[in-house]
Parts: structure tokens; C-alpha cells; sequence
């Protein structure tokens, strides 16, 4: 079916057509015309599926047809990303009108949104910022026509269940509800049967969605190789287009940034670490070409929406299976072919037994180059982009205690790591400024020892008798002195075998009772 034979306004479909839009996908053949007939929508589709639309090209024709002031739809999604894509899709469609989207996410300035949400005809939003307004008294959605509900099982896996159900309440009675959905979780159901009046129900099987057009791999690698086999994979892949790079965890983010960027690989990330304003401006300049990789965790990742991503590698199994179906699925869109290739360690096996089991099928095994196990050698460009400056400033992929980049492990083997040799510990060096400043906290610590047995062979030279000064009273001198016998003996000399950073020598005990003591000065030059 085309979208020129749709019964709607006459403005929509030039919108539509702008975008280049001509046939209708399977979910928008199914759920457009009952949501136009004013029936509720539940359907489990995946991402990439064509479900935004499916879901605003009704409510963008009822305001179209019918006129009126106050926010008629409402449009709940769990992540700023996904809301902020929702929303530019909204006013694609409404080009050809007055009408006025508010985007309500969190890290935005309150008094713009204020401004938005007075004239707005639909309202996208993250629960947490739109209850911000409706507990200020900043919105009314007594009025609200349309609610959708988007990515209902990420919402509810992030423990929005009460807030929705909250602002569900705060709606019309009336109101027409539309819930999406890429897993049917006990949440979902019990939603839909408290809220939804006897829904079209829609489903586009995951299995379809996720095999179709996806060639699958899988490497089995150990947790210390993932690094290196990923940048080896990356150099010597011959497809062209964007890929992205999931990972579990958040502050993997920035070292598998860094390690691409040395080897000139046009890479970025983001994460929940990123302010809001970073994520925004790093995702529009992966749209736009600038970088070839993002790097994501799965929630970060839900606002990429793009239709040339040739390749998703998963740099850890998911440990929710059904995470697996929303990675893959960022490629293969639009009847175009993808390849994903996931890394399997030690750790991932259940969860690759939970993820075959979903798909139906096991997953072709890729056999380990050993050549791709360390860094690649040679002499690379490393990627620097104009603004590289503001990255290092901001600390966007830095260490947040330190301000160091981070580094692997594999950058002491084999390859070009860091510190791999002697010329590059030198830059690094005249980089940070000297060659005093030492490389870790184990040095630092092993020059303050140095200073600590300087001052106890001046000491120990010259007998210095430490004395109180008048009209002091140590707060241990009318306490019973237990043990007195081993505060008897002083040492003056200093077990140089005994460097514990954590406890010196064996008197620790002793300097508790007798603050007054040589430690006394110990302490001074730790800084104690």
C-alpha cells in the first residue's frame, strides 16, 4: 500500500513525500487506518520497523482536520535520544501547519520547555521532566486526545511503571492510546488490559525482524583480547557505511573510544556519563557523517536512528537477551543487508545460550585469527577531530578523577600501545610537562618513602628529643596505658623491607598511644 492511497490530509502527504517516502511497511499498513477510525494500538515491533510514523500520521491528521489550542497528544518515551528523534519526525510531518511540537527532556533549560509547551500541539516527553512541569503547574493534560507510549518495556525495565500510570490518569478518559512495545513483558500486558479499550493488536515477529537480511557472527574471545581484535576487525573491513559498538558497560565507553581513535579510526561514544548537550551533538554529527563508529550502551543507543549502519559489533553479550534483537536491528533497515559480530567471552556463555534460544537458531562461529590478538603494528595517524581540544577540556573521554586518558592493558604488548616504547613514554612525558612527574600512584608513593627515610636518618644522626610545648595536655595522658612494654623501645632505625603502603612498620600500634614520637614527623611529610 502507498501512502498517497491513505485517507488523510492533503498536507501530510506532501510531507511525506519530501522524506521520500512511498510504500507503507508492514506495521504502518497495519495500525494507521484503525488508529485513524479512533481505535487503541497495541503493537510488539522492533526498532526499525516504521512504527514512529505509524503512530503520528494519525494524530498529525486529527490536528490538521480538527483545530484547537490546547496539546492534543501526548507522547512518552524512555530516553532524551528517542524523544528528541520522535519529535524531529513530528515536525517533518507537520511542515505544512502552524502546529508546534514541545520536546520535555531532562537537562534542557525549564523556562524554553515552559515557552514550547504553551503553544504545543504534541508534547514528546521523558516521564521525570514532564512531571517536573505538571508538579509546577506549568501543564494541563486534561485535554490530551492521543497517548502513546513508546518503547513500553524499556520504560518499564527503567522503572517508569508508577509515572506512567500517573500520567495515563492525568489524561482524558477518552483518550486514544497507541502502545509500542519490541518485548511482551508482564508490565505491557497488565498496562495494556487496565487502559486500553479493546486495542488492535499488531505484531511483527522479532525473529523475522532480527535474522532477515543480518549476516550473524561470533567470535569467542577472551575478556583481554576483545580490544585489539576489535581494532584489527575494523581496519580490515572492506564494507563501507556506519557501524556502532555496544557495550555493557558505561565506562568501557571512553577506553574502546580512545583505543580506535590511536589508530585513526573516526570514532565517538556516548553514555549516561555525557551531558545532555554532548549526546545531542555527537549523535547529529554521526548522522552526518563525521564519525564512522559510535560506541553505546543499550539506553544511550535507543535515540540512533539512522539507515545506512552497515555493522553493529558487540563488544559484550547482552545479559538480557532480548537486547540482543534491539543491537542487531540498528542494521539491515530498510530492506538493505547488515552484519553484526559479537565477541563471547568466558563470562557471556549463559547468555549466549538464552540469545540462541530466542532467535531460534545458533549463531555461525567465526574461527580466531591469532594474528588479531594483539595491536597492529606500524605507524598510524590517530584521529583528532578540529574540536579535539573541547573533548580533552570537558573530559568527555577522560577519567573523571584524574583527567588521564585511559588506557588497555594490551597497550603494554605487542602493537603500539601508549607505553609501548621509549619514544613514546618520552612524548608523554613532555606532554604532561617534565620527566619528574611520575607514572603512577605506586611511584608517587615510592617517593614519598624516600622522604620519609630521609627524615629518619637525620633523625636517627642527630637524637633529636621531641618535646611539648607548655600548657599542653595530650589527650592520652589520663588514659591506663595498656601493652606498656611495647612502648618502651623506640626504634630509630627503619626496615626498608617493610614498605607496606598501608602500614610502614610494626609500631602503628604504638603511635596511636604516643602521638608525640618521631611518626609525628612521618606524618607531616605524607601530608597527614
Amino acid at each position: 500500500m502507498k501512502f498517497e492511497d491513505l485517507p488523510i490530509d492533503s498536507r501530510i502527504k506532501k510531507a511525506i513525500s519530501d522524506l521520500g517516502f512511498l510504500e507503507l511497511t508492514p506495521i504502518q499498513e497495519k495500525a494507521i487506518l484503525p488508529s485513524l477510525e479512533g481505535r487503541d494500538i497495541t503493537g510488539l515491533a522492533q526498532t526499525g520497523t516504521g512504527k514512529t510514523i505509524a503512530f503520528l500520521i494519525p494524530i498529525v491528521h486529527r490536528i490538521l482536520t480538527d483545530d484547537s489550542k490546547h496539546p492534543r497528544a501526548l507522547i512518552l518515551a524512555p530516553t532524551r535520544e528517542l524523544v528528541i528523534q520522535i519529535a524531529e519526525e513530528a515536525k517533518k510531518l507537520l511542515k505544512y501547519s502552524e502546529s508546534n511540537v514541545a520536546t520535555i527532556i531532562g537537562g534542557a533549560n525549564y523556562k524554553e520547555q515552559e515557552k514550547e509547551l504553551k503553544d504545543a500541539s504534541i508534547i514528546v516527553a521523558t516521564p521525570g521532566r514532564l512531571l517536573d512541569h505538571i508538579k509546577n503547574e506549568k501543564i494541563d493534560l486534561s485535554g490530551i486526545e492521543f497517548f502513546v507510549l513508546d518503547e513500553a518495556d524499556r520504560m518499564f525495565d527503567m522503572g517508569f511503571i508508577k509515572d506512567v500510570r500517573f500520567l495515563m490518569k492525568k489524561c482524558h478518559s477518552n483518550k486514544q492510546t497507541f502502545l509500542y512495545s519490541a518485548t511482551l513483558s508482564y508490565y505491557v500486558v497488565r498496562l495494556a488490559a487496565d487502559y486500553l479499550n479493546d486495542p488492535v493488536e499488531i505484531q511483527i515477529e522479532p525473529e523475522k525482524v532480527t535474522t532477515e537480511n543480518i549476516d550473524q557472527k561470533l567470535i569467542h574471545l577472551g575478556r583481554e583480547e576483545k580490544i585489539p581484535y576489535l581494532v584489527n576487525l575494523i581496519l580490515n573491513e572492506e564494507s563501507e557505511g556506519l557501524g556502532i559498538i555496544f557495550t555493557n558497560l558505561k565506562v568501557m565507553v571512553s577506553e574502546i573510544v580512545i583505543n580506535l581513535r590511536n589508530y585513526g579510526i573516526a570514532a565517538t561514544g556516548i553514555s549516561s556519563l555525557l551531558d545532555q548537550k554532548k549526546r545531542i551533538r555527537l549523535l547529529k554529527d554521526f548522522k552526518l557523517g563525521k564519525y564512522r563508529y559510535m560506541v553505546a550502551t543499550d539506553v544511550a543507543s535507543r535515540g540512533i536512528d539512522i539507515d545506512n549502519i552497515n555493522s553493529v559489533y558487540n563488544f559484550d553479550l547482552p545479559s538480557d537477551s532480548e537486547n540482543y534483537v534491539h543491537r542487531i536491528g540498528r542494521t539491515a533497515r530498510a530492506g538493505r543487508k547488515g552484519t553484526s559480530i559479537s565477541f563471547c567471552s568466558e563470562r557471556d556463555y549463559t547468555e549466549l545460550e538464552k540469545i540462541e534460544t530466542l532467535i531460534g537458531r545458533k549463531i555461525a562461529m567465526l574461527q580466531v585469527r591469532e594474528d588479531y590478538l594483539n595491536f597492529p603494528k606500524g605507524e598510524y595517524k590517530k584521529f583528532i577531530m578540529e574540536n579535539e581540544k573541547e573533548f580533552s577540556k570537558n573530559n568527555e573521554f577522560q577519567n573523571s578523577r584524574n583527567g588521564k586518558k585511559s588506557t588497555h592493558k594490551h597497550g603494554n604488548k605487542k602493537g603500539k600501545g601508549r607505553f609501548q616504547d621509549k619514544k613514546g613514554k618520552q612524548e608523554y612525558k613532555k606532554k604532561i610537562g617534565g620527566d619528574d612527574r611520575p607514572y603512577s600512584n605506586l611511584e608517587e608513593a615510592e617517593n614519598y618513602l624516600k622522604k620519609a627515610d630521609s627524615v629518619i636518618g637525620e633523625m636517627g644522626k642527630t637524637n633529636v628529643k621531641i618535646t611539648k610545648p607548655k600548657g599542653h595536655r595530650s589527650k592520652f595522658e589520663h588514659k591506663p596505658k595498656h601493652h606498656s612494654s611495647r612502648t618502651t623501645e623506640k626504634k630509630t632505625h627503619y626496615d626498608k623491607s617493610k614498605r607496606n603502603l598501608f602500614d610502614i612498620n610494626d609500631e602503628s600500634n604504638s603511635v596511636k598511644k604516643k602521638p608525640n614520637t618521631i611518626w609525628k614527623k612521618i606524618k607531616s611529610v605524607f601530608g597527614f
